[in-house]
């Protein structure tokens, strides 16, 4: 079974809203570099304020967009309307601000409850319309992969449930918390991402996708669900030691789906661009971060400290290297105008890229070392200079294309 393809009118009738849902998705990223930086030199910005930009900003408008372009193509049933997607993405953007404006993990207020009850309406409309594309789906093989979407926005509600009762003052603060940051990390992030490269990671590699994975997918997601609910909710309660070990439930979900598809990259049967490269040493930072939580946690470490210790890893050097490594290839495609367009936006997006993706890791590497001090600043430099890279040559590129296009 060869990768999945969408033809190329869909693509280029829907590539100009994909560009502008990227452009948000790049802002979110650049302000939370910005606030980052700030954060660092002693301004009043609050840590969740950092947080809060990259995942709720950058990751999740990512997710609401390119989930649904994804769940079109893994079930057949055709381009929707984007202009409910974008009254969705543009909801997310509207909630984000009033969190930054409200001070969201600083001081929960009114404005932030609103915002939370805004992005859990969003999160629904976004689950039903993935059960109702499910349901009606022609397809197929890969459609196993489409739940996977559902449960990741599933953990996002409880997470943001948890975040409401902790801002609200409801149970013991740093263990809601420290059960909120896990639900969106390895629910509502990982999932996106694991059932996302099953069908992906090939069509970026131009290699099978695996059969072996594809037979996995429903168990792992089971075995996931469970390992994770039984963590958060235990975390939740203050029981630290048995969260991390039902924790451990996510690494071997993790490991069932992501082998496979692995195994069939590193046997050198695929070809290493620059995206294929990102997404796949992203998947590898956050298998080993997942595994590094869960052991920290059954080692008696505190929740919210081993968050905050893995954080700029996780961000970096796994969700957004992976996010940005996917938009080298995917805006091209989605921008169309023919394939000898599409591959000189590519090539032109790729150049430089495996150095920017060393910068990346070795910056995520850095980065892990200290919870502070000279590695840790010279992580974080390392990690902005990478993503920072990587987004302006796809904006180059993607600016090339569009001005091919006119010609």
């Amino acid at each position: 079974m060869t990768a999945l393809t969408v033809s190329d009118v869909s693509l280029r009738a829907r590539g100009r809203w994909h560009t502008l849902a990227a452009a948000a998705v790049i802002w979110w990223m650049l302000v939370g570099v910005g606030v980052a930086v700030a954060h660092r030199f002693g301004a009043s910005v609050a840590w969740w304020d950092v947080v809060h930009t990259f995942t709720v900003g950058a990751v999740t408008t990512a997710v609401i967009v390119y989930s649904t372009h994804f769940v079109e193509a893994l079930t057949r049933t055709g381009a929707g309307r984007s202009t409910f997607v974008a009254i969705r993405v543009g909801i997310i953007q509207v909630a984000l601000i009033a969190l930054l404006v409200d001070r969201a993990g600083y001081d929960w207020g009114v404005l932030s409850d609103v915002a939370a009850g805004a992005v859990i309406a969003v999160l629904l409309w976004h689950i039903a319309v993935i059960v109702r594309r499910l349901r009606g789906s022609l397809a197929g093989r890969f459609a196993v992969t489409v739940p996977f979407y559902v449960a990741a926005a599933a953990f996002l509600i409880l997470a943001i449930l948890l975040a409401a009762l902790a801002g609200n003052g409801v149970g013991d603060y740093s263990d809601l918390i420290g059960a909120h940051s896990r639900a969106t990390v390895w629910g509502f992030s990982w999932l996106t991402v694991l059932g996302t490269v099953v069908t992906l990671l090939p069509t970026l590699s131009s290699t099978p996708i695996s059969e072996v994975a594809r037979r996995r997918c429903t168990r792992a997601l089971s075995v996931h669900c469970a390992g994770l609910t039984a963590a958060v909710l235990l975390q939740a309660l203050g029981l630290t030691e048995w969260a991390g070990a039902a924790q451990l439930l996510t690494v071997l979900a993790a490991v069932m789906v992501a082998q496979p598809i692995m195994a069939t990259m590193f046997a050198g049967q695929g070809r290493w661009t620059t995206a294929a490269a990102s997404v796949t040493a992203g998947m590898v930072w956050l298998i080993a971060l997942s595994a590094a939580d869960a052991a920290s946690l059954i080692g008696g470490a505190d929740a919210r400290a081993t968050t905050v210790l893995l954080a700029p890893s996780f961000l970096g050097g796994g969700l957004l290297q992976l996010v940005t490594g996917v938009l080298h290839h995917l805006l091209p495609t989605l921008i169309g105008g023919g394939p000898d367009k599409v591959r000189r936006a590519r090539s032109l997006a790729d150049r430089g890229g495996y150095a920017r993706t060393v910068l990346l890791n070795l910056g995520a590497l850095l980065a892990l070392l200290a919870a502070d001090g000279p590695a840790k600043e010279a992580g974080l430099i390392l990690l902005g200079l990478g993503l920072a890279g990587h987004v302006m040559h796809i904006i180059r590129a993607v600016v090339a294309q569009y001005r091919m296009e006119n010609l």
